[in-house]
């Protein structure tokens, strides 16, 4: 096989150009011939078993061609990566046949080209914005992280008819809204299962039904300004018919609870709070350092010269407006229902999304100098010690997540991207 490579800068895309000729395409050739022929439908006979002069006419050029190259792509696309061309691929390539007949096959692959970057400095940054602090966490947020693991035992008690909504109760109720006296979209429910104080209602809703009883009674609220656009700062009415009030009743905060959770050498409630504390922190650490480090890119790119070729913005656009896609579904709207209610078209989304994508490229491209000029490795000990982590995370073996869920190279990854953030935490600021 032979190798070629060339750029088209104005376009911003390379080319990996592959031969193949010789006894080795001879054989894909044959190869290919054997398939199409394997294949072929002839009326009277059995797949693959009809005589050689019948077949012939079946097996064309094009269907036995085809077939060869289809079973030295990967061959073809595994020897172009063995040249280490100075010409580098930034996304995967698609392979398109140049020329091709029985004595000769030339493949492009074509792929965007890595975007220019040239980065003064990523260490020894200063701004007024890269400021570290020790990370604390309050008896509040444990307390609070507690209580969720309290909700997981609690059980709950019906109150007495007389007895009004408290803090904390659990309402079943049917509500009905209404704007200037119309009921509008989405705004009833039968049987709906609320705990008050959870926050899940429109802000002021909950609020206004502590002290309500059994039956029927109204609250007004007003929506907030970033709510849905066609209720955005408009006062509703609902009608309400509370059907039952139950007190929760959480188990008491002691060594039972602390057992009764199985958590991994957790057995006393003294071990429950450590163990919390320790898990809020290395959350709260992890948030206040991918927040820094963010700050630090931002500074790095508005530093650095990064030349993003216009089809590499487009396809990340692209991207992008998949995810948004996706997460307007989530909240169970179709694309054309959202449009209809903003007013946005697909043009003003996507422009909106076009400096997303340029930062998150730009990201991308700042840590992968980072990575690349200081050569981060990973050791067993690490990818065994991040396993083992994920494994009493999780409460399952280590052998469940590494063959059903995270293969090693994608621990290896994980583990790379860490130390990136490490690196540009500790180096700056």
């Amino acid at each position: 096989m032979k190798f070629t490579a060339k750029k088209e800068i104005e376009k911003g895309l390379g080319y990996w150009t592959v031969v193949v000729e010789g006894q080795k395409w001879k054989d894909a050739v044959k190869k290919g011939k054997n398939k199409v022929a394997s294949s072929v439908e002839i009326p009277g006979f059995r797949k693959g078993k009809a005589p050689k002069e019948k077949l012939e006419k079946y097996i064309t050029p094009v269907k036995y061609l085809n077939a060869a190259l289809q079973s030295i792509i990967d061959s073809a696309w595994k020897f172009a990566l063995e040249q280490d061309s100075e010409i580098k691929p930034f996304n995967s390539p698609v392979p398109t046949p140049k020329k091709i007949n029985e004595d000769y096959c030339e493949i492009d692959f074509i792929f965007d080209l890595k975007p220019e970057i040239n980065i003064k400095d990523y260490k020894g940054i200063k701004d007024d914005s890269l400021k570290k602090e020790e990370v604390k966490v309050t008896k509040d947020e444990i307390e609070k992280a507690i209580n969720q693991y309290r909700e997981k035992f609690a059980m709950e008690k019906d109150k007495d008819v007389d007895s009004k909504v408290a803090k904390g109760d659990v309402v079943t109720f049917d509500f009905e809204g209404f704007i200037d006296g119309v009921a509008f979209p989405g705004g009833k429910g039968l049987d709906f299962k609320l705990d008050i104080g959870s926050g899940k209602m429109v802000p002021g809703f909950e609020d206004q039904m502590i002290g309500k009883k059994l039956g029927e009674s109204t609250i007004k609220v007003t929506f907030p300004k970033d709510y849905t656009p066609e209720l955005s700062e408009k006062e509703a009415e609902f009608k309400l018919n509370i059907k039952s009030i139950k007190e929760k009743i959480l188990p008491n905060k002691d060594d039972e609870l602390a057992k009764d959770l199985n958590i991994p050498d957790i057995n006393t409630f003294k071990d429950l709070e450590s163990y919390v504390k320790n898990q809020i922190k290395e959350q709260k650490d992890t948030q206040f350092k991918t927040v820094f480090v963010n700050k630090v890119i931002e500074l790095i790119s508005k530093n650095s010269v990064i030349e993003i070729p216009k089809t590499v913005i487009d396809k990340e656009v692209d991207n992008l407006y998949k995810e948004f896609e996706a997460k307007v579904q989530g909240q169970k709207l179709t694309m054309k229902d959202y449009k209809k209610k903003t007013g946005l078209t697909d043009k003003s989304i996507r422009e909106e999304l076009r400096n997303d994508a340029i930062k998150r490229l730009e990201s991308y491209l700042i840590t992968d100098k980072v990575r690349n000029t200081e050569k981060f490795d990973v050791s067993e000990d690490e990818i065994s010690s991040k396993y083992e982590k994920l494994a009493k995370s999780f409460g399952v073996e280590v052998d469940y997540i590494k063959n059903n869920l995270l293969p090693t190279d994608h621990i290896k990854e994980e583990i790379i991207k860490e130390k990136i953030i490490d690196f540009l935490f500790q180096n700056n600021g």
